[in-house]
């Protein structure tokens, strides 16, 4: 599927929603959490889309909702133009060989009762990849000393490990399967700073030798802008400014966004840019605000920003905002 630009779209999410029943008394649903809304971007091929915003703004779940770890409530997700919500179990277990994971946490996504080589052989042998187990073990060595695990430790547990290492071999696991498209959850965020730089980097080197694509989600600003070609910032669930990564730091239109970087640090003590302090509660993804939902903490805020919801618009070449300052 291609667009007029040119570019070839792996992934196209439309509309998004995921929201998680909260029960009350007697087993019975009082409210739920709207943990995504209305979430719509589009990923091509050969690009790293990054999502970024604070803790529990929805990032992580829009990531998991995408490969219908959880199920959406409403929205649509389509991978080379098949919507994924239409694919029975097993078609969708068939999918998600195309469709990856590398997950936060490099210490408990690996299971501690098995060697590195049964981990990543496993990803194999459950889809039927490899002739034989000899022909898997081959392929799962290539792949491990890929991400700079030698050969000699292919035979140990997880716990002999670093936690870089860890994270080399959970991404030797999404890559032995050869997909188009992983989806790193803050891949980097349990490591030490010299160590998030070497996976980063080997992300970076991985996505050009194999011609793949990431979703990145991330609460670092500094990570996000090593690695994306574009940027989605998320506040409480949604999107509200998306461009390519280099335009959202030298022009940041959103006023959640110009926070965002402000907080930023810099090693140059001659800076100018002030720190935008945002005042007010972040509001419960509960019970969400009227209207724009950053309002009550946005220091332009108006009359129409609490009783109107604002609608993304192109405000310039390939530069979306979700704000009534643009319209």
């Amino acid at each position: 599927m291609e667009e007029k630009s040119g570019r070839e779209v792996i992934l196209d999410v439309r509309n998004l929603t995921k929201e998680f029943p909260v029960k009350g008394g007697f087993g019975k649903v009082a409210k739920s959490v709207k943990a995504v809304t209305d979430v719509s971007f589009k990923i091509y091929k050969n690009e790293t889309f990054s999502l970024v915003g604070e803790s529990g703004c929805g990032k992580s779940t829009t990531g998991r909702t995408v490969l219908r770890l959880v199920e959406p409530t409403r929205g649509e997700v389509f991978y080379r133009g098949e919507d994924l919500a239409k694919l029975s179990k097993k078609e969708m277990k068939k999918m998600r060989t195309k469709m990856q994971m590398v997950f936060q946490d490099p210490y408990s996504s690996l299971n501690p009762r098995k060697t590195i080589g049964a981990i990543v052989e496993e990803a194999m042998e459950i889809n039927h990849i490899g002739a034989s187990h000899a022909e898997r073990t081959q392929k799962a060595m290539e792949m491990l000393t890929k991400v700079g695990i030698r050969g000699d430790q292919y035979y140990r547990y997880p716990h002999e490990f670093s936690g870089g290492q860890k994270q080399r071999i959970g991404i030797a696991r999404a890559l032995v399967l050869n997909p188009e498209i992983i989806i790193c959850d803050e891949p980097v965020s349990a490591l030490d700073v010299s160590i998030q730089s070497q996976v980063l980097n080997l992300l970076n080197d991985l996505k050009k030798e194999l011609n793949i694509s990431y979703l990145f989600i991330s609460h670092n600003m500094s990570v996000v802008r090593y690695i994306s070609d574009r940027v989605g910032v998320m506040y409480l669930g949604s999107i509200v400014e998306e461009t390519e990564t280099e335009e959202l730091f030298a022009n940041p239109m959103h006023p959640y966004t110009k926070a965002l970087l402000s907080a930023v640090p810099e090693a140059d003590p001659h800076r100018n840019t002030e720190r935008i302090e945002l005042t007010g509660e972040i509001p419960s993804p509960m019970n969400p605000p009227s209207g724009c939902t950053f309002h009550n903490r946005c220091p332009y805020a108006t009359e129409e920003c609490s009783v109107m919801k604002p609608k993304r618009r192109e405000i310039s070449d390939g530069h979306f905002v979700a704000c009534h300052m643009y319209e």
